[in-house]
């Protein structure tokens, strides 16, 4: 009797190892994967969005350049695509240019940015747009390699191919401007 009860109780046993293994699998089968697969998924995708980043230039004590984002989305080649940006360059004579557009990408290590889409740029009373422009930190230069047109009181002007160096607020137009004044202040001599 002792022998045929450690039987029933191996095959009790083995019917019971075999039921959980069999219940394991369903479960995970059902459950399992997706719950595993999410969180290694976000574990190790690293956080590569910001939201409102500023990042600040300065140079002996006074700020350069400030530059804001509603969010910013770190790219595989190391730049920084920014939505709705705003940089706001300081000049020498305290004077604010303020350039936004729908998005830019920005180098972390060069310190330039590339603006793109619907670009404007602000600067005294004047309104500049255009569609790219890039302003190189190393040079501190504001460039507009494609064509622009600025609207200021009396005067509108188109042009293509515009740099803005930034500390002497000089401006050059490489590849030709028409500019027409509403109002002009001086008439050539009568003869």
């Amino acid at each position: 009797m002792s022998i045929s009860f450690w039987q029933g109780l191996k095959w009790i046993s083995l019917l019971l190892s075999i039921g959980s293994i069999v219940v394991a699998v369903l479960l995970m089968w059902f459950q399992g994967p997706q719950e595993v697969a999410t969180e290694t998924a976000e574990s190790e995708k690293p956080q590569t969005r910001v939201e409102s980043p500023v990042i600040v230039e300065r140079k002996d004590g006074n700020m350069i350049w400030q530059l804001r984002a509603e969010e910013a989305n770190q790219q595989l080649d190391g730049q920084m695509n920014l939505v709705s940006p705003t940089l706001t360059l300081f000049t020498q004579s305290g004077q604010e240019v303020i350039i936004n557009s729908k998005q830019a990408w920005f180098d972390p290590l060069q310190r330039d940015v590339r603006f793109q889409d619907d670009v404007k740029v602000h600067y005294k009373q004047w309104l500049l747009l255009s569609q790219q422009l890039t302003y190189v930190s190393a040079s501190d230069v504001l460039h507009i390699p494609e064509a622009f047109s600025i609207k200021g009181g009396s005067i509108t002007a188109r042009g293509k191919n515009m740099r803005l160096h930034r500390s002497s607020e000089q401006i050059n137009v490489d590849d030709g401007i028409w500019i027409e004044d509403k109002d002009p202040q001086w008439q050539g001599e009568e003869q």
